[in-house]
């Protein structure tokens, strides 16, 4: 099992978390310092599969549906210049797009017509992010929910995929309406009908939680380190890992560490309970022992991929 394929997603922000009274500021931009250089080495693979992720989501387009909505839009500019035989033409051919949709795959609910992608990131340490959720807590049992909404929305390591459908079951109903009252001469009563269709337009988010796919690369970074399998030396890409590491002076037990870290700041963040996270521990408990017995991990880097999965289906699917 390979252990990057299990999340995607992306850093493109930071918001540096301040820490809590009983955590020195000096100790906090240290640990998030630490952190940062952490995160830099794993940053290429994050990148890429968020690349990929986005790039699925992009492939599921219909282009059909993406025409008929630019010739909804259309229509409703030939209205507004006054031009009804433009606008009765662009909604002819927004409808042939939807028949050929309908027509192609008629068990289909959602047509999707534009994904875009957010991210919300936390840079700090593990005590930085407890201190913030606590405040946010605090604020939340004083009925303070004004001073805690700002908080709590930036209160996120994730990517949220957003996806933009056209629902095939009144969509198309609503362009034949509107074509139909165009036709009648009624331009104020079609253009009503057209800007309440662009309305249903249905959005869908994928959330993926940043923190665990920052483990998983960390712990990939290990085993390329480690070379148990015996194949990095002779894999480019491997090599290529190796270096950089080298170049950030990171031990694969630093790896090790930075992807534990992750792990807890994905707990402090509510991506689940601290029981979600124990059999993780346990094993990257057991993959550090190993290290410094200098014993063969091959075994416990396919247990914590199992590990991984199971909490990707346990949470995030």
């Amino acid at each position: 099992m390979k252990l990057r394929n299990l999340y995607a997603g992306t850093a493109l922000a930071l918001l540096i978390v301040s820490a809590g009274p009983s955590w020195s500021q000096d100790t906090a931009q240290a640990e998030a310092k630490a952190q940062a250089v952490n995160r830099e080495q794993v940053q290429e693979s994050v990148t890429a599969e968020t690349d990929s992720q986005f790039a699925d989501k992009r492939t599921a387009l219909i282009q059909e549906a993406v025409d008929a909505l630019d010739e909804t839009m259309a229509a409703i500019a030939a209205i507004e210049k006054g031009d009804k035989d433009a606008a009765i033409a662009a909604l002819a051919l927004a409808t042939g797009k939807l028949e050929t949709v309908v027509a192609r795959e008629p068990g289909l609910a959602l047509a999707p017509v534009s994904v875009n992608h957010f991210t919300y990131d936390v840079l700090g340490s593990v005590e930085a992010v407890r201190g913030l959720g606590k405040q946010i807590k605090d604020l939340v049992d004083d009925g303070k929910f004004q001073e805690a909404r700002p908080l709590l929305s930036e209160f996120a390591s994730e990517v949220v995929i957003r996806t933009t459908s056209l629902p095939l079951a009144t969509y198309p109903d609503a362009i034949l309406a509107a074509t139909a009252l165009l036709d009648e001469g009624k331009t104020d009563e079609a253009m009503t009908v057209l800007n309440a269709a662009l309305s249903t337009q249905v959005v869908t988010e994928t959330v993926i939680a940043l923190p665990p796919l920052r483990a998983v690369a960390m712990i990939e970074k290990a085993k390329a380190l480690l070379n148990d399998d015996g194949e990095a030396a002779n894999d480019k890409a491997a090599t290529e890992d190796k270096a950089a590491t080298e170049d950030a002076d990171l031990t694969a037990a630093d790896y090790v560490e930075a992807a534990r870290q992750e792990l807890k700041i994905a707990e402090a963040l509510g991506y689940g309970r601290e029981s979600d996270f124990e059999d993780l521990h346990k094993a990257l408990d057991e993959l550090d022992r190993q290290i410094e017995a200098q014993e063969d991990t091959g075994g416990i880097f396919e247990t914590i991929a199992t590990r991984f999965e199971e909490l990707r289906t346990r949470i995030f699917n």
